[in-house]
């Protein structure tokens, strides 16, 4: 459907677009999906995030186009979203993940009822592509990068996923830095179970709100 538009931009958006729609169909309700720019109380800010999940209970900045300010408090998961990936288009995508790795939260305190296994405060980060480069190729780059670049998904809807080996979404199976799983179908499937596990929980989070206007 996107392909008949050939505005780069334009189809770009779609993409975006259509993404958002199935995560809001498949997901939990106790998110929002939206796209912006995550800041923290030090006046410190992400790159531009194609996707953000923040949670409901939190409040945001809305802007024109879509585009917010997200409280890094309320952000839950970060996603990049590429038409076609090469090993080295990932230098990129890196310094995006890492804008966001690099935001602290004013507080780690908060309760979660649900999932205990994913950390309190991480904001998980998926690489999602409609092709690219055999997963092999984009193991082997992803491996090299540096620890705060490093997506926790990658997700080729063409080839299938790389989950991040750190016994978190999955228990470990071997010494890799990336569990590979060599069908879109799975892949998909494991992007939706991992989600669901980060984002079907009732969270709360201490925020001092002070040190945002302080």
């Amino acid at each position: 459907m996107t392909r008949v538009l050939g505005h780069s931009a334009t189809s770009g958006s779609a993409r975006e677009r259509l993404i958002q729609d199935f995560l809001v169909a498949h997901l939990p309700e106790m998110t929002n999906i939206v796209s912006g720019i995550i800041i923290d109380s030090k006046g410190s800010r992400s790159k531009q995030q194609d996707i953000v999940l923040m949670l409901k209970s939190m409040p945001r900045l809305p802007f024109t186009s879509d585009h917010d300010l997200i409280f890094q408090e309320g952000a839950i998961a970060v996603f990049e979203i590429k038409t076609d990936i090469r090993p080295s288009t990932l230098n990129d995508i890196a310094r995006n993940i890492e804008s966001v790795r690099k935001l602290s939260p004013t507080s780690l305190g908060g309760a979660r009822i649900g999932s205990q296994k994913w950390p309190h405060a991480r904001i998980l980060s998926t690489v999602l592509t409609y092709g690219g480069s055999p997963l092999n190729s984009i193991q082997k780059k992803l491996s090299s990068l540096s620890a705060l670049g490093q997506p926790d998904i990658y997700l080729d809807l063409t080839k299938g996923i790389l989950i991040k080996n750190e016994g978190l979404l999955l228990d470990h199976t071997s010494h890799e830095p990336y569990l590979r799983f060599d069908s879109p179908a799975i892949g998909l499937a494991r992007l939706l179970v991992s989600l669901s596990t980060v984002t079907g929980n009732l969270i709360l989070r201490d925020i001092n709100w002070e040190e945002y206007i302080s």
